[in-house]
């Protein structure tokens, strides 16, 4: 009877603590699908069903001959599931002992993971070699929160030759979404951040397809449900001539900060643009360590600067010829005029003395002679006469001071000074000896490798100003028809036929008279016009200047050197402008560079 009595006892603790379980499973069924039956019934809907972007292939581009300088190729990468991670810490130390490569990226993994969206996969890791993709392949096993993702990744064919002019793409940020629309970039998207890839990322960049997807909890794909296809970008077809591009990163190579650029003088097509230190853009795919980044952006010699449209130098004498036309045209001189240098000049309105870079004077000086020697006297006292007004405007009309309007991002528009610019500027007046400065393209004077090179062609044209451009052609990579840029040309007032062809004949005796500047760079079956400037950087006492070798001053101290040049000189084809910091003379280093590139464009190198 006692048995009875403990066994139904027992039983009914069971039957209650079963009916206590039954209540609380009920209770919670009511809980989920009464109380919370909207609220999960939304979720349930919105990640079901996911739609998710397909980046669309960037648009190629070609150099003028229509050789590939850009391709998209495959590429593989680890993306990690953030969903799938609790200590991301401990993710990353056992990748790196499969892959020992990954140490260096550790805190940009971090970084990466830490802004990804919760159910999208990060990539932590860009730039597999194919044997890592190999060792990680052997140990997936011990990740289950990271793929081998296979994408598409740009590879700049001529790395460094071309990095000023082509760029590289970069991870989006706030300021790029003021001026791009973010749902065209999702995560992990790139887009352009310097030069033609910022300048076209719109028509390079295309337009995403949508993939319809339905997904787990986790937001894994289960199945496709439906694909809208991806617009392509458009290629771009460039001026560019890639062997004329790298003979003039050639002729540069000797020099540590130089640039230099070759313009078709009748269209403004860019032949090519070299800068130099440069740097390999290849290596910004998939991104690099931040510091890397720092080296790069903290180098003092600045080798992310495309000098050739960002470079301020004092044009020096490059700008006697369009000082020359301007006499012409006011009739302060006529070609047979002679003004005397004996080395110096004084406005006689204060104590100053300004000096002829030939100590003892050059004499006797007509305009052609004053242009083949560059005689600074000569156009000190061409200034007098003239005064600032009409040396600003002549100077104006070949684009100093301006931009040039070139597809390139972050190009600085250099200065043209006049006494309204000092007034705004510096609050104060103009003097006398501001212009005699500015005559010989020194004192506030500023202008970039380009603009020179525009005036240059504008010099070998016969007067009319161009726009100088990259781009050649738009291409549509499904029909391959190619949309043609039209040459922007416009007339120079001030220059009139006669007055053009006695500073173009001057040109051409710069080169190839015993008494020119360049004559250092004479002979060869291309006859080639130019112009020499030394542009001095710091000033020095004078008679200590005399003392001092130019190889004795320390670098940073030493003159610019800059030269201008077209060929050949009846039927020019080509126009160059070459800066050299620091190159001391124009007439040596910086016509040496000008005259590789006109003897490589024509097909002999010297």
């Amino acid at each position: 009877m006692r048995q009875f009595s403990h066994f139904e006892s027992r039983t009914r603790l069971v039957g209650l603590g079963l009916l206590g379980l039954g209540l609380l499973l009920m209770g919670r069924l009511f809980y989920l699908q009464i109380e919370q039956f909207f609220h999960y019934r939304t979720l349930a809907d919105e990640n079901r069903i996911t739609v998710r972007p397909v980046p669309p292939p960037r648009g190629l581009i070609y150099d003028r001959r229509g050789r590939l300088l850009v391709e998209n190729q495959p590429a593989f990468a680890l993306e990690l599931y953030p969903e799938k991670v609790d200590e991301p810490s401990r993710v990353f130390d056992r990748l790196v002992e499969v892959l020992p490569a990954a140490s260096a990226h550790r805190e940009q993994m971090k970084k990466r993971l830490a802004e990804s969206p919760r159910y999208q996969p990060a990539v932590i890791l860009n730039k597999l070699t194919t044997e890592q993709v190999s060792k990680f392949a052997a140990q997936q096993h011990r990740f289950p929160s990271i793929r081998i993702r296979a994408r598409s990744q740009r590879n700049y064919l001529k790395g460094a030759r071309t990095a000023h002019v082509l760029g590289y793409l970069g991870s989006p940020n706030r300021g790029d979404f003021r001026e791009f629309d973010p749902d065209l970039y999702p995560h992990g998207a790139r887009l352009g951040k310097m030069g033609l890839e910022r300048e076209y990322e719109k028509l390079l960049h295309g337009a995403p397809g949508l993939r319809e997807v339905e997904t787990d909890a986790f937001g894994r794909v289960v199945r496709e449900l439906s694909t809208e296809s991806p617009e392509p970008g458009k290629n771009l077809i460039l001026t560019l001539d890639q062997d004329l591009q790298a003979a003039a990163h050639e002729a540069l190579a000797p020099y540590k900060e130089a640039s230099a650029v070759a313009l078709d003088p009748d269209t403004g097509g860019i032949l090519a643009m070299a800068s130099r230190p440069t740097f390999n853009p290849n290596e910004f795919i998939g991104g690099f360590t931040s510091a890397t980044w720092d080296k790069l952006r903290q180098d003092p010699d600045e080798p992310l600067v495309n000098r050739a449209i960002q470079g301020l130098y004092p044009p020096a004498s490059t700008i006697k010829p369009v000082l020359a036309l301007a006499g012409l045209r006011e009739e302060a001189v006529d070609p047979s005029t002679e003004l005397t240098c004996n080395g110096t000049f004084n406005t006689g309105q204060d104590d100053h003395t300004f000096h002829c870079w030939k100590t003892r004077g050059h004499g006797p000086m007509t305009v052609d002679q004053a242009v083949v020697e560059s005689c600074d006297v000569y156009f000190y006292k061409l200034a007098d006469r003239l005064g600032i007004d009409p040396i600003h405007e002549a100077l104006d009309a070949f684009g100093l001071g301006a931009p040039t309007g070139v597809d390139l991002p972050g190009e600085r528009r250099g200065l043209n000074p006049d006494p309204q610019w000092k007034r705004r500027n510096r609050g104060t007046v103009w003097y006398p000896g501001e212009t005699i400065m500015t005559s010989i393209g020194q004192g506030y004077m500023q202008a970039t490798p380009l603009q020179l090179g525009t005036l240059t062609a504008a010099l070998a044209n016969g007067g009319h100003r161009v726009t100088p451009h990259l781009v050649h052609g738009i291409q549509d990579p499904v029909t391959r028809k190619v949309d043609y840029r039209e040459p922007e040309k416009t007339p120079i007032d001030l220059v009139d036929e006669e007055s053009l062809q006695l500073v173009r004949d001057s040109m051409r005796r710069v080169v190839g008279s015993l008494h020119g500047t360049a004559h250092s760079i004479a002979g060869g079956w291309i006859p080639v016009a130019g112009k020499t400037g030394t542009a001095q950087v710091v000033r020095i006492d004078r008679d200590r200047e005399e003392q001092l070798d130019p190889e004795e001053k320390a670098r940073k101290l030493r003159d610019h050197a800059l030269f201008l040049a077209f060929a050949p000189v009846e039927d020019p084809q080509i126009a160059v402008a070459v800066v050299v910091e620091h190159g001391i003379s124009g007439g040596k280093s910086a016509a040496r560079v000008a005259r590789y590139i006109i003897d490589s464009y024509f097909g002999g190198k010297p």
